[in-house]
């Protein structure tokens, strides 16, 4: 006790690897007040391609009830949705604005205006294009959701 994995893309050195086994057991004898013989460390290296599905989704969306260090980013964000994705949140977009504009009696629509109003009145309303419910985000993942929805007008 303890073992520690730390998962990690390819390409660190030997050295590299060495010198932060030294580190991270150096800190877990201290901390976890143990003796040094008592850790082991282990790296997985992991693609590029396949962190999402053999880290991310396993390790931190449904490790967290375990996790004490969540990462910022997201790889099941809307930036990295796939293409069709956004192009139907763009397309719902559109064709929310061409129906606003034609409705408004003044011609003075505001796409972005428009578009903010929705965030506020009903933002769970995109929740489709997301693998997690506004009502479950941290208010700093609603704030980042919100910018990537803008990014997309």
């Amino acid at each position: 006790m303890p073992h520690i994995i730390v998962k990690l893309y390819p390409g660190r050195s030997e050295q590299q690897k060495i010198q932060l086994t030294k580190k991270i057991v150096k800190n877990v004898v201290e901390i976890a007040e143990c003796k040094e013989t008592a850790v082991s460390l282990a790296f997985e290296e992991i693609e590029p391609s396949e962190w999402a599905e053999k880290v991310y989704k396993p390790d931190i969306i449904d490790g967290l009830g375990t996790l004490y260090k969540k990462p910022g980013y997201d790889p099941f964000s809307l930036k990295q949705k796939k293409p069709e994705k956004i192009t139907i949140l763009k397309e719902q977009i559109s064709e929310a604005v061409r129906v606003a504009e034609k409705t408004d009696p003044n011609n003075d629509f505001n796409a972005m205006s428009w578009l903010d109003l929705e965030l506020e009145d009903s933002p769970e309303s995109f929740d489709g294009f997301f693998d997690t419910a506004w009502n479950e985000l941290s208010e700093n993942e609603q704030g980042q959701r919100i910018i990537a929805i803008r990014g997309v007008l």
